[in-house]
């Protein structure tokens, strides 16, 4: 499995009842691109998890989007499997998702591009991961000295330019 060719939608760190389900945590529930069906890719989360190092593909058996996901994935059948197999990380190939606009990407998109201070336009590092904090998107970014956590709006992230490899970002000041 190739993490390039796959977006990351979502984690599971706990079953659903007692006949084989996941619940899923989907980053974009609303508009989810799942599917009765779909071929998801799960890569552990931990060393505790039984899905191997290198990832699984796993296809959806059946898949109820509520309140939270629930999910059933062919070959699992009982909880203990589940146990076993939770926590993972969830991908989901990118030809499935629709095309973006010129002026639009995906999240995905943005990791490994290089950061640079909007002021000074100097480069300060690559954006290595995201997050939801409930809110919004958090960028962590990789500096030579430490890993900045900065929110995704546009007070703090002015500039995006996915063609050019790059971002510009406002760094926050720090008051002790």
């Amino acid at each position: 499995m190739k993490k390039s060719e796959n977006i990351h939608i979502g984690h599971c760190t706990t079953p659903h009842g007692i006949k084989g389900e996941f619940s899923f945590v989907l980053y974009n529930s609303e508009d989810s691109v799942l599917y009765d069906g779909a071929l998801v890719s799960l890569l552990p989360r931990s060393t505790s998890s039984s899905v191997p190092q290198d990832g699984k593909d796993y296809k959806i058996k059946k898949i109820n989007i509520g309140n939270k996901a629930i999910v059933t994935l062919e070959g699992v059948n009982d909880r203990n499997t589940v146990e076993a197999m939770v926590p993972f990380d969830i991908y989901f190939d990118r030809k499935n998702f629709p095309e973006t606009d010129d002026d639009e990407y995906y999240l995905n998109d943005l990791l490994g591009l290089e950061v640079f201070d909007f002021i000074t336009k100097k480069s300060i590092g690559r954006v290595m991961d995201f997050y939801e904090n409930g809110a919004q998107v958090v960028l962590k970014i990789k500096t030579e000295n430490e890993i900045l956590e900065i929110l995704f709006i546009d007070q703090y992230v002015p500039e995006v330019d996915i063609s050019l490899g790059r971002i510009e970002v406002i760094i926050p000041e720090m008051i002790e």
